[in-house]
């Protein structure tokens, strides 16, 4: 409730006349103490409160059969939230994307891929495509690298700089993503003539860096928790390195957290929209910039076209990124 009303607010003072940016920041540096005490309050619990489990009783999984009556409702439940969740949504989607004329809607004779080929034969749609490729890769690259080194440096960390290291990390999750980015943009505009980043792709990569780091912090912590620090201390023991350790036992053991924070920043940030709209040089569309365009412009086909590879390409990236995972594992 609070962060949904100051939320509200931070966009009203950063993006309408008169616009106040020094409002904007005050709100938002409330909103990050009470993020920040609530985060620290779950710390305080959950350490005093956390248990680990060296041993105990094997334990046999129950079935339980269901009547033909119970299947069949079972079935009939899971095909009602697919329908609701994921069928029409895409449908409407898709459909929209192959009407010829809006004004006659879902009837025969109105289907066409004409708008399909437009995308893949515009230079301008598919270098929005290539930039947000760019753009994803090289963030989630850049925070799988920061963030594992981050936890890292947490881990081996203790007392106070341990929790201020950590907090940091954590602080973009606490703003509203408008707020962050209009602070990056009136920061490195302020220093232009001593590093000309602003204005460029790289502010861009800069940006999303920024905003998606705490993911890849929250997956590799994740992972850090399945490790037994008997394991670490057994490697230090037969005379490892801190490097060798961390090289083939660490690492190892935390790669499938590393690849999966990279695998959703990858997703988040093919189709992030705040960010690209302020922060993007001029005449510089992304996929989600695009869509948008295309939609003022009154194209709704092309835009919904647009969206249905954005999925088709984010879907495929999740695909081999899960066969890539289970092969790793079964290895």
């Amino acid at each position: 409730m609070v962060s949904g009303v100051f939320s509200s607010l931070q966009g009203q003072y950063s993006t309408t006349a008169p616009i106040d940016f020094g409002r904007s920041a005050s709100l938002s540096s409330i909103l990050v103490c009470i993020c920040m005490g609530m985060w620290l309050m779950q710390n305080y619990i959950t350490g005093k409160n956390s248990y680990r489990l060296v041993g105990g009783k094997g334990s046999r999984p129950a079935r339980t059969k269901l009547s033909p009556a119970g299947q069949a409702g079972a079935w009939l439940w899971v095909a009602l939230v697919v329908l609701a969740a994921i069928g029409v949504p895409y449908f409407s989607i898709i459909a929209t994307s192959l009407i010829r004329l809006r004004g006659y809607g879902l009837a025969a004779g109105n289907f066409t891929l004409d708008h399909y080929k437009e995308l893949l034969t515009t230079p301008k749609a598919l270098s929005s495509i290539w930039k947000s490729l760019f753009l994803a890769v090289s963030s989630a690259s850049l925070c799988s690298v920061l963030g594992t080194a981050v936890v890292v440096a947490v881990r081996k960390s203790k007392g106070f700089f341990r929790k201020t290291l950590e907090g940091v990390s954590l602080l973009p999750e606490m703003l509203p993503s408008i707020v962050l980015v209009i602070g990056v943009m009136l920061f490195w505009n302020a220093i232009y003539k001593v590093l000309p980043l602003y204005n460029t792709i790289g502010i861009m990569v800069l940006a999303y860096v920024v905003l998606y780091l705490p993911y890849t912090v929250q997956y590799v912590t994740s992972a850090f928790t399945q490790i037994n620090d008997s394991l670490l201390e057994a490697g230090r023991a037969f005379g490892g390195t801190p490097a060798y350790v961390f090289r083939r036992i660490t690492l190892p053991m935390i790669s499938r957290g590393i690849f999966a924070g990279w695998m959703m920043i990858f997703i988040i940030a093919f189709r992030e929209l705040v960010t690209a709209s302020l922060i993007a040089p001029p005449n510089t569309l992304v996929v989600s910039t695009y869509i948008n365009r295309e939609f003022e412009q009154g194209s709704v086909s092309l835009g919904m076209a647009m969206a249905v590879l954005c999925v088709l390409i984010t879907t495929t990236a999740l695909l081999i990124f899960n066969r890539f995972a289970g092969k790793k594992k079964e290895a």
